[in-house]
């Protein structure tokens, strides 16, 4: 009666799969979910049963018994759990008892057992359990003089295993010269080889992968169609093998030059009946990392503008972002482009014309020189423009051609306009005004007016300035002909175009002679921003005959000469 009592006071619940030299996982599930994989031949593989008490009647577990009769056998490192012993052992019988009633297995708790098997080789896959599992129970609290037992139970076949016929042996990414890597550059290709090796013992025919091409788990950005990859080989062909040989698949993959990130690959293999397979295999993780080409600033560059007449050098930086070294980098498609007015001579570059390679990490400028002209418009609009285009090629297992990179550059001035643009010989009080617009790339600090020759220039000069926030001053000081602004923040800013927004500045000097002859006049303006950055305009005077029989009727002369 005690014996049927006890039938419902424990279950044997959970085996877990682990690799070989993995310790055990403790933890108790209802059922074998996914059913544990294990390649057939290997030794000391681990399986978990956990062992729940759950005896109403407060009975202890003290021993616990496990036997195998399908072919595979315990191995000898088959070990007790902590408290209590191994106490008996054979290929096929393994027994645990406790060494104290305070380590034995107490109604509601439960203890792991880890068993170590050598599993057998067969054909096709097969799927193995243990034989039974015996525990034994006691109401004894004192194990010092005997233990009574209080019956045992057995569960029969608790759990179950697979053992798969064919092993992925290797799972590596190489060059497309069949050395392993695990980081190439973007656009080249690579492959993709799995090692298959036939575990059975009988031959297996027709071995492909259950997923062709692997699967592919990538981190990163990649723009790479996801079929990317194809099966190009197997070795032998058709890939069949007798017991213990080995053969392989081979997929080559391609990248786009614009990749960048890793990626593994994942797949399991069978026969052509699918009797025979593999478990799930994991290649190495491969990088993948572009070359990258951008323009360094287009020089004269910030603090510097690029005016009309200066020699612009254009910059390409080509960076081998990847982990490998490439080769024979070269620029590529460069083009030079000229917008709205602008024109270019004197092209020279690149230089140098290519390099021979470029380890990780570094990177190499190649250099073109363009002598560039253009005039800003009046009134100001679009400024003129240059813009440049170029890729590069490298090698690396292949010829890859990046994305291009483009870049633009302003040609930049002061719109320099004089009223009035004529005068009369011989004027008294003649007043010119220049008017500074801002088109240059840092703010105006100076404005330098140099004379023409005759035109007599007392102290009399005025100016009427947009500062930094926008606010007309008339605070710039002026020595000998030159103004300036009294701080930075009465400097002049830059316009901006796109808004429709214009900085600009009056400068008026008062002559009091003009020259006595006719002809042409010519004042150059200095314009300096506040980089000390300049550039000259020259503005025309026309100098017409002198009317002696009325007043000077050039405005706003005339008003002053009637009124001084």
């Amino acid at each position: 009666m005690r014996h049927k009592t006890l039938c419902g006071f424990m279950s044997l619940l959970a085996l877990m799969w682990f690799t070989p030299a993995h310790a055990a996982n403790n933890d108790s599930i209802p059922a074998l979910s996914p059913t544990p994989q294990f390649d057939m031949g290997s030794t000391a593989q681990s399986v978990t049963f956990t062992v729940n008490n759950t005896s109403s009647a407060g009975e202890r577990i003290y021993i616990m018994r496990f036997r195998i009769n399908s072919g595979s056998t315990f191995n000898a490192a088959t070990a007790a759990p902590a408290g209590w012993t191994r106490t008996a052992f054979s290929t096929t019988s393994v027994t645990f008892q406790a060494t104290d009633w305070t380590t034995s297995i107490l109604a509601g708790s439960s203890m792991a057992f880890t068993l170590q098997l050598n599993l057998r080789t067969t054909s096709p896959d097969v799927t193995e359990t243990l034989r039974d599992a015996r525990a034994t129970f006691t109401l004894d609290t004192s194990f010092g003089n005997g233990i009574t037992s209080n019956g045992t139970r057995t569960i029969n076949t608790p759990g179950s295993w697979t053992l798969k016929s064919l092993q992925i042996t290797s799972f590596q990414t190489t060059n497309t010269s069949g050395t392993p890597v695990s980081a190439i550059a973007a656009g080249a290709s690579f492959r993709v080889v799995i090692t298959v090796k036939n575990i059975s013992n009988a031959t297996q025919s027709n071995i492909v992968a259950n997923s062709s091409p692997p699967t592919q788990t990538r981190t990163g950005t990649w723009f790479s169609p996801a079929g990317n990859c194809s099966l190009t080989s197997t070795s032998p062909s058709p890939l069949t093998l007798a017991a213990a040989a080995s053969g392989t698949m081979t997929y080559t993959c391609t990248t786009l030059a614009t990749d960048n990130g890793t990626v593994f690959f994942t797949a399991n293999v069978r026969n052509g009946t699918s009797t025979a397979t593999s478990r799930s295999g994991n290649s190495n993780v491969l990088t993948v990392s572009s070359v990258t080409v951008a323009w360094r600033p287009i020089t004269p560059a910030p603090p510097s503008c690029l005016f009309s007449g200066n020699t612009a050098t254009m910059t390409l930086r080509v960076t081998n972002s990847t982990a490998v070294t490439i080769t024979s980098v070269a620029p590529s498609g460069f083009t030079l482009t000229s917008a709205n007015g602008a024109s270019t001579s004197s092209l020279t570059g690149p230089a140098p014309a290519s390099v021979a390679s470029l380890v990780s990490g570094a990177f190499q400028d190649f250099v073109w020189t363009v002598v560039v002209t253009g005039t800003v418009p009046v009134p100001p609009t679009t400024a003129p423009n240059i813009g440049v285009s170029a890729a590069a090629t490298y090698t690396s297992g292949a010829t890859v051609t990046t994305p291009a990179n483009s870049s633009t550059k302003f040609v930049d001035d002061y719109v320099v306009n004089l009223n009035p643009t004529s005068s009369n010989a011989s004027s008294a009080n003649q007043e010119l005004t220049w008017t500074v617009t801002n088109r240059g790339c840092a703010n105006v600090n100076s404005v330098a007016i140099t004379l023409a020759p005759n035109w007599i220039f007392g102290t009399d000069g005025y100016s009427l300035v947009a500062d930094m926030t926008g606010t007309d001053i008339d605070t710039w000081t002026l020595a000998a002909t030159t103004f300036t602004a009294p701080n930075a923040a009465g400097r002049t800013p830059v316009s901006v175009p796109a808004t429709s927004t214009y900085y600009d500045g009056n400068y008026a000097l008062l002559f009091s002679a003009t020259p006595v002859t006719t002809g042409p006049s010519t004042f150059t303006v200095r314009v300096t921003d506040d980089n000390g950055a300049f550039v000259d305009h020259t503005t025309p005077v026309a100098v017409n005959a002198f009317d002696p029989t009325g007043p000077n009727l050039t405005n706003p002369s005339v008003w002053r000469e009637i009124f001084q």
